[in-house]
């Protein structure tokens, strides 16, 4: 099947792990670009962001390139998961007798203009049942709850389990983080963090000193989720019942993951057996320090992860799971 993937390619997207995913199944991909690509000056990004809002017509015209190339390459069904992909081109995709579907790998805070719910999608797919659940009371829409997933072509256990005495942190820096880390600092636990760093806007913090400076990906965050002693899942607070994709991509690496909990986190994994969890900072500190102190924990809960993750909760799946919405 033809198929075309709308969205940002870079390393570890989901754009990309869904391309990745779809050739393993056998269909011909193809990327279709991003809706509002980003410049290498932030100002620059910043300034075209609000011109293509203040004008949609220039925004839908700027985005004009996406339904040629779907076009031209003559996708079957296309799977779209940029949010200010334009109404007007997804009534263009459909008109050349395209499937397309949009799935959103965000929490509730970044629905941004709501664009996918005045697009005439076929299936619409968010990661948050809250949302799914609020639309299908109010909306006549196919919207379907859909969580995020592993790749396992890199997100697999390649080193030995535990042999760093640190918990993993890979993740933007945002304010409630940082305070979170800087708490477990003053409680001795021993952090590790990775990512593109802290913004300047956020002020001094000992929890600088903890950064590697390093933005990892694919079998280098694998490695190093499964070489620490735990990695440390915390949520964006507008997570309400859904989780994030780090849970699955550290669970796939064969990572004794400590994460968050959420209401949907019993249905995805085992809590105790395959990650563990928690409710508050004092859960999260008893936790980390099982993690530090109890030899073998770190092992067993990675490979229970791995498994799971693996089994139930990899790309392939989930996009099996669109493609028969589709068809």
């Amino acid at each position: 099947m033809r198929v075309g993937v709308v969205g940002p390619m870079g390393l570890d997207r989901v754009a990309e792990n869904i391309a990745d995913a779809l050739r393993r199944m056998g269909h011909q991909v193809t990327p279709l670009g991003c809706p509002s690509p980003r410049h290498r000056m932030r100002l620059a990004t910043r300034v075209d962001g609000l011109v293509r809002r203040a004008l949609p017509r220039h925004d839908e015209w700027a985005q004009r390139g996406i339904a040629k190339a779907a076009l031209d390459a003559e996708c079957e069904i296309i799977i779209n998961v940029d949010s200010s992909l334009m109404p007007g081109v997804v009534t263009e995709l459909r008109r050349h007798s395209a499937r397309v579907a949009f799935w959103f790998p965000d929490h509730v805070a970044g629905l941004g203009r709501q664009l996918m719910l005045l697009g005439p999608y076929d299936a619409i797919f968010f990661k948050e049942p809250h949302i799914v659940d609020h639309l299908r009371a109010l909306l006549d829409l196919p919207v379907y709850y859909l969580p995020e997933a592993c790749n396992p072509r890199w997100h697999r256990p390649l080193v030995a389990a535990g042999t760093d005495p640190h918990i993993a942190v890979a993740a933007t820096m945002y304010p409630s983080r940082v305070r979170l880390l800087e708490r477990l600092m003053v409680k001795g636990i021993p952090l590790k963090l990775y990512g593109r760093g802290f913004p300047r806007w956020l002020g001094d913090s000992p929890v600088r000193a903890m950064h590697t400076g390093r933005v990892i990906f694919r079998e280098e965050k694998a490695r190093a989720f499964r070489s620490a002693v735990g990695v440390l899942n915390t949520m964006y607070p507008a997570e309400i019942e859904g989780v994030n994709g780090r849970l699955f991509q550290a669970a796939g690496s064969g990572a004794a993951v400590l994460t968050e909990y959420r209401p949907t986190v019993p249905d995805l994994f085992a809590v105790g057996e395959e990650v563990l969890a928690f409710h508050d900072f004092d859960e999260l500190v008893d936790q980390a320090t099982r993690l530090l102190s109890e030899p073998g924990l770190t092992a067993r809960l990675g490979d229970a992860a791995a498994r799971r993750a693996h089994r139930d909760h990899t790309y392939d799946l989930r996009l099996a799971t669109i493609l028969e919405k589709l068809s």
